[in-house]
């Protein structure tokens, strides 16, 4: 039995090989006539992997073009969710870093390009600092009162931000409205951290966000408008010498008993610290009022240009 299905088996053995070949040609030429390798693009979101954490994480793409190649019955049923675009952050440290993308592609398919293949990350790392809240009156009182005291809950804030970001605040503020009140009264003020040109600092975040603000009315006060005088103080630093001082605002109103104010001309900030000092800068001060007199808003920006002395010129007299 065994002898004869041998023998029915090697019969014409080189014929059948033959056939069978052919066969899987043919069956191969089919296959590609009829399911052929073809190419297509999804736009997929990148993903981020192993971020650390403390960091303001930044990137210049968000998402990543695959185009892909398999046979085209494997695109009847794929969709975008299939396909999966990634960058691992793990060994990523503070600065700026371009990352290799990483791909995730379903069986059977082949990644021909991905754009970008590499995406630029900025890690920005996350800090706290405290500042001193300033606040500031805005409108005026009712007829015949004045602002004689603010009280706000809080003095000094915490911001917090990207270390980038913190280092653009120059103040905290709040805006005191007083809204023609004609008595005493409180309200919530917000807090905003700002830059040098009075703009919101955005993506700094302000510990308090808010402060609650008690405002004292005075009545039968007079009100004049007054120069404010900045007082520099000692310690310029060596070789330096002060250009020009101006204050914002120049001029402010105070209020207070007519037997002052009709002798009150100009009204001093509190000692402003050179010690140090190389370049120009804003300084944000105190006033130094009198005794009787009230100010509505306490504080001024001071703008204090330093430059370097000139070098006297040295020589050798000629005989």
């Amino acid at each position: 039995m065994i002898s004869r299905m041998r023998n029915i088996v090697q019969h014409n053995l080189p014929a059948k090989i033959l056939a069978l070949v052919i066969a899987v040609i043919l069956w191969g030429y089919v296959m590609n006539d009829q399911n052929p390798s073809i190419e297509s693009t999804y736009t997929v979101q990148l993903d981020v992997v192993n971020a650390p954490e403390g960091y303001k994480i930044t990137k210049d793409a968000a998402s990543v073009k695959l185009r892909v190649r398999g046979p085209r019955s494997l695109f009847v049923s794929a969709s975008e969710n299939d396909f999966k675009a990634y960058v691992d952050l793990s060994k990523v440290e503070e600065g700026k870093h371009a990352v290799k993308v990483q791909t995730v592609l379903p069986q059977g398919f082949e990644l021909v390009e991905a754009k970008p293949d590499t995406v630029t990350f900025t890690l920005d790392r996350i800090v706290q600092k405290k500042m001193k809240a300033e606040f500031i009156v805005t409108g005026s009182t009712a007829p015949g009162t004045t602002v004689a005291h603010i009280e706000p809950s809080v003095e000094t804030v915490t911001i917090e931000g990207a270390a980038s970001d913190i280092k653009e605040v120059t103040r905290v503020i709040g805006y005191v409205g007083l809204a023609g009140n004609g008595d005493d009264f409180s309200l919530k003020v917000p807090l905003t951290a700002i830059n040098a040109d009075g703009r919101e600092v955005a993506g700094v975040t302000v510990k308090p966000a808010s402060a609650e603000v008690s405002v004292q009315l005075a009545r039968g006060l007079m009100k004049k408008i007054v120069t404010v005088k900045p007082v520099l103080g000692d310690g310029l630093a060596s070789g330096y010498e002060v250009s020009s001082v101006k204050t914002d605002p120049v001029k402010i109103e105070v209020a207070g008993p007519e037997n002052i104010l009709s002798k009150l001309t100009s009204i001093e900030t509190q000692k402003i610290s050179l010690d140090g000092l190389t370049k120009t800068t804003d300084e944000n001060v105190q006033l130094a009022p009198p005794d009787g007199v009230t100010v509505t808003n306490n504080s001024v920006t001071v703008h204090i240009e330093i430059k370097a002395k000139k070098k006297a010129a040295s020589g050798t007299a000629s005989p």
